[in-house]
């Protein structure tokens, strides 16, 4: 981040300066463990931890200034910006800090596919510009501003990811960071518990354009009923993107070449370019149409974009694959819904072919009364899809038995089970060279701790 002296961080958030205002910082953390000397530690209050009690910690790792609630004491008279409430006043300070940079700012939002959005863009963009991006998922309250306080001088370009679980959280990130381009993936169910409908999650996401000004850009997912049903009801200019047609960014002649990657045509404009995406797994298509769209936002040429995209790489846990005695672990287990559970189990059978495909899912939450069809629905389509095993496992996964037993020509053998534990002997035993084993659930099931402990031990030794 750019150094800031404790006067400016002071007046940035409206707080009481108790010492030296010439203090100068250059990096921000809430952890009193991963301090940097000289840096400033801000103690927020959070569900299971109060970072007020790691105060001492934090002046004993080197903090040289510490932002905390009125009324706090500071040991070892440590220079201290007070202020009501700190979880307030990280937002101000990453909305003030975002102020210093004059440069084209995206954020990225949607119910399923954010952050591989996110990280499709920043690569294609990386081909012409320094690109600045949140890490992994830091799409909250908490990561996002702690994310912007991390430009530096020499970003050229910044793409943040906006999540939710309710109304008026993504209202306050975007007022945040003043985005010159907004991107909505798609509407789906996830949080239907707590929104009640697709037309109140929709309502929620489009609180993107809250902190957008009328000149801002808008880039939407024209093959998403909802978001589609837009057209030309924003003030902002608005760029739908798919692979139905009449869309503004089109793609079209779809090819998986299964774990290579995908090869499809774009049309936008006057362009028709020929492009691959080095990952597995069609969906994969919708989240570089995103980036596509933002680049030619940004002017950049076809030779660009492409050469982006071919440094486009996953990140752990969303579809990362890999290999051990000849079973290929293909690992999507952050997190689930119905939409990306869909991808998930095409991208199995794609990268499967002829070979025994297992599909290890578990349950998806927060979908309320959605919850029981969305999972049979699933059943339905491994039963479809030819899949060979099916593990269900969790409190809701008896219905993906349910659904795929439907079928009476199943040849999907189905086994649930109450957790990854449990089913880990199964697996185990009945595995063989040349499987390939898809893990898909939400991220409470910790299938991914199940993918390392299966990679670290030994297997069925008939395999």
């Amino acid at each position: 981040m750019k150094a800031l002296s404790a006067g400016t961080i002071a007046g940035m958030v409206q707080g009481r300066l108790d010492g030296s205002s010439e203090i100068i910082v250059n990096q921000i953390s809430i952890d009193s463990r991963t301090l940097k000397k000289g840096s400033l530690f801000i103690a927020i209050k959070g569900e299971r931890f109060d970072g007020h009690d790691y105060i001492r910690q934090a002046v004993d790792n080197g903090a040289s200034l510490v932002m905390a609630r009125e009324g706090t004491t500071i040991p070892g008279k440590v220079p201290a910006i007070f202020v009501a409430d700190t979880l307030e006043a990280l937002g101000k300070l990453a909305h003030e800090y975002r102020k210093l940079f004059k440069i084209p700012v995206i954020a990225v939002t949607g119910s399923v596919g954010k952050t591989s959005t996110k990280e499709m863009i920043a690569a294609i963009l990386s081909a012409k510009y320094n690109v600045h991006k949140s890490k992994g998922n830091f799409n909250n309250e908490i990561g996002l501003p702690l994310s912007v306080l991390e430009l530096e001088d020499g970003h050229e370009a910044a793409v943040f990811e906006m999540g939710m679980r309710g109304f008026n959280e993504i209202s306050a990130l975007s007022r945040i960071v003043n985005p010159d381009i907004a991107v909505i993936t798609n509407i789906g169910i996830s949080h239907i518990e707590r929104l009640g409908s697709r037309q109140n999650i929709l309502k929620a996401k489009l609180e993107i354009l809250d902190g957008m000004d009328d000149k801002g850009i808008v880039i939407l997912n024209g093959d998403d009923e909802l978001l589609s049903g837009l057209k030309g009801l924003l003030k902002q200019k608005t760029i739908f993107y798919g692979i139905d047609e009449n869309q503004d960014v089109w793609a079209y002649d779809l090819t998986s070449k299964g774990e290579e990657g995908v090869y499809f045509q774009v049309k936008s404009g006057n362009k028709d370019m020929k492009l691959f995406i080095p990952a597995p797994g069609i969906h994969n298509v919708h989240n570089a149409l995103a980036g596509i769209a933002v680049a030619e936002v940004l002017n950049m040429s076809e030779d660009e974009i492409r050469r982006g995209m071919e440094d486009y790489t996953g990140e752990q846990m969303r579809l990362s694959i890999e290999e051990k005695d000849g079973i290929k672990f293909i690992n999507d287990s952050y997190n689930s819904a119905p939409s990306s559970m869909t991808a998930a189990i095409n991208v199995l059978c794609e990268i499967a072919g002829e070979r025994r495909k297992w599909a290890i899912i578990g349950d998806m939450l927060e979908l309320g009364d959605w919850a029981k069809e969305a999972h049979k629905k699933i059943g339905r389509l491994v039963s479809k899809s030819g899949i060979e095993y099916m593990v269900a496992i969790g409190s809701l996964a008896k219905w993906y038995v349910e659904g795929a037993n439907e079928n009476p020509g199943s040849i999907t053998v189905t086994k649930l089970f109450a957790s990854p534990q449990e089913a880990k002997p199964y697996i185990k035993t009945l595995v063989q060279k040349g499987d390939v084993l898809l893990f898909k659930g939400s991220r409470m099931l910790k299938l991914d701790l199940l993918v390392q402990e299966l990679l670290s031990e030994e297997l069925n030794k008939y395999a």
